[in-house]
This record gives structure tokens, C-alpha cells and sequence, in this order.
């Protein structure tokens, strides 16, 4: 349990400040891991076997490669889906969130010769990586992450498709906060006030690992399509996400659930030739002891339910292999 003070606003962003007795300790403790992760193969190289190998094993079924992982007109039967969760449950699909589908995959046979795939780690704080990310031809960004003018050197400001969780729809943009989310509850505005630095990139909503979730989603796309928003909403489809998170689990990820990031680079292998990863790193410490955040932009730290050195590991073995290319350093 994070020892942290009450949450300080940050423009629209939640701060979550650590105490520093807390802080430093994990500092400390991931200075002496750091010493024990062995350091990323140099002089990276594509290696376009492994990566196929790889693309075959996480998306297996063959309605779902190609780019066609997302719920659309064409693949929602009798109007339901069916979530991935402990307890799945059939959730019904209203005919209005139905037609705000896509009618195929945005994505479907599309092979992007780069990607950037950028985490929220706080080793791009002072990384320099900015230009490097924009140079790519689809960026990835995840959780609604800030893009103010402070960052952009580190982070770039390219995005190409940014990731919601459902429980921010309910938190941060829902009025009343823990009410029950429609359509009129939720804060359209203030949301569409926040999406706009990211242009109009896509937005991906974790819909389906609960009932709760994918109604959230399925508001929020009604508000935003009822508003004439910029951002087209899509989906995950349910099943693709449920065999990610299994494929995960048998191969090393020792946690209750991946992470997001962890299950975006299995679906970045999808639909990119190279992904590249930045802000990756779960240790608030570097290799040369500086001291970091655990996100670029604050420092709350990781829930319970990820266990990220796990995932960072898996990272590098990919990495090593030739699959995706793992920046933890300054770009040049």
C-alpha cells in the first residue's frame, strides 16, 4: 500500500505525491536491483523471423490478425460480447453504440514500416528522445498521458492512438465522480478539452474485462460521438485481449494482470514492421544512479496487481532477440 499524501491537481491530471521517506526507500532498494538486471544486447538489430514468430504466438486465431483486433459492426453477433474477466458475463450492445463502431478495423492489413511505443516511465525525464519518437509513422501513448510543453523534448508530441482505462472515465471525467456514468454524467467538455493535444488520434478504451467497463466505454463514445469529437473510439475485441493476457501468463508474468503497456506491444507487433519502446523502466533509479519518478510526470508508484520487473524482463528478452528495440539510455 503506497503511503502518499491526498491527491494535489495538476491543470486536469491527479498528483499523486509519495512521502519522501517513502520515495527514497524505493529508491535505495531499486538501486541495488538495477545492479542485478543485466544490461540490453548492443548494437540492436531487427530480426524479422523472431519477430514473425512472435506475432503468430500472441495473436494465434486467425480472425484476429491483420490488424483485426477490435470490435466491429462485422464481428459483434446478435448485438453481445462476452468479457474476458474471473466472472465473464454477456453484455449487450445497444444499436446507437453498435453503429459507432467501425464498420472494419482502421487497421485491417495495415503494416506500419515504424512504431513508437511510449510508456510513462520517468527515464524519459532529461531522455532527449522526442524527435526520435516523432520520427516514427505511428505513435502509441497510454492512460490519457500529459503532453505539456515541459515534456514534449523527452516524450515527442506525435500520437497517433492514446489508451483511456474505464476507470477514469468514472473518476475524472464522470460528474459526481463515484455516480453511476450515462451519457449526461459524463464531464464531455472537460474530456474533449483533454484529448485535443492529442489531435485526432484514435482512442482506446479497455472496454470488456468487466460489464462496469465496457458500459463506461460504450458512454463515453456516445457522449463524444454526440459531440462531433475528432477521436474515433475503438475497442479491443474481448477475446484478443483475454488470449494476450494468458499468453502472458504462461510465459513468465507471475502477476494477477499485465499491464497495458505490456499488452499494447503484442498488439503493436500486429500492425508495425519495427516497434520501438520508450519509457519502459520500472525502477526509480537508472544504471547511473540517478534518481527518477516513477512516471515522468509523477511519482505514483505501480499498483499490486502488475508486476512489472516481470514484464521488464520479457521486454529485454525481445529486445535481445531482435523482436522490438527497448530504449532505457538518452537518444543521441
Amino acid at each position: 500500500m503506497c503511503q502518499c499524501r491526498p491527491l494535489q491537481k495538476f491543470g486536469p491530471y491527479a498528483k499523486y505525491i509519495p512521502k519522501e521517506s517513502v520515495a527514497l526507500e524505493k529508491f535505495l532498494a531499486d538501486q541495488a536491483a538495477v545492479q542485478s538486471i543485466p544490461t540490453e544486447a548492443p548494437g540492436w538489430v531487427y530480426n524479422k523471423t523472431a519477430a514473425d514468430l512472435f506475432r503468430n504466438r500472441i495473436v494465434s486465431d486467425s480472425r484476429y490478425v491483420n490488424g483485426n483486433f477490435l470490435v466491429t459492426q462485422g464481428n459483434v453477433v446478435k448485438k453481445v460480447l462476452k468479457t474476458y474477466g474471473k466472472k465473464p458475463k454477456i453484455v449487450k450492445v445497444p444499436s446507437d453504440v453498435l453503429r459507432g463502431f467501425p464498420k472494419e478495423s482502421p487497421f485491417k492489413n495495415k503494416r506500419f514500416n515504424t512504431c513508437s511505443v511510449v510508456g510513462n516511465g520517468g527515464i524519459l525525464t532529461g531522455s532527449g528522445c522526442g524527435k526520435e519518437i516523432d520520427a516514427s509513422e505511428f505513435v502509441f501513448r497510454f492512460n490519457m498521458a500529459p503532453m505539456y510543453e515541459e515534456y514534449l523534448e523527452d516524450i515527442g508530441q506525435k500520437t497517433n492512438l492514446i489508451t483511456i482505462n474505464p476507470s477514469m472515465i468514472r473518476y475524472r471525467y464522470n460528474y459526481g465522480g463515484t455516480r453511476k456514468v450515462t451519457v449526461k454524467t459524463i464531464n464531455v467538455r472537460a474530456l474533449m478539452s483533454d484529448l485535443s493535444v492529442y489531435g485526432d488520434s484514435y482512442l482506446w478504451i479497455w472496454a470488456f474485462e468487466t460489464a462496469t467497463n465496457a458500459d463506461h466505454a460504450f458512454k463515453a463514445q456516445q457522449a463524444l460521438q454526440g459531440n462531433s469529437a475528432r477521436n474515433q473510439v475503438i475497442l479491443p475485441y474481448p477475446r484478443v485481449t483475454g488470449s494476450m493476457k494468458s499468453f502472458w501468463k504462461n510465459n513468465g508474468i507471475r502477476a494477477q494482470k499485465a499491464s497495458s503497456g505490456l499488452l499494447f506491444v503484442g498488439l503493436a507487433t500486429q500492425i508495425c514492421e519495427e516497434v520501438h519502446l520508450y519509457g519502459f523502466w520500472p525502477f526509480h533509479s537508472d544504471r547511473n544512479n540517478r534518481r527518477l519518478t516513477e512516471h515522468y510526470y509523477d511519482n505514483a508508484f505501480a499498483t499490486k496487481f502488475h508486476r512489472i520487473s516481470d514484464e521488464f524482463r520479457q521486454l529485454q528478452h525481445l529486445h535481445n532477440t531482435g523482436v522490438l528495440r527497448l530504449t532505457t539510455h538518452e537518444c543521441q
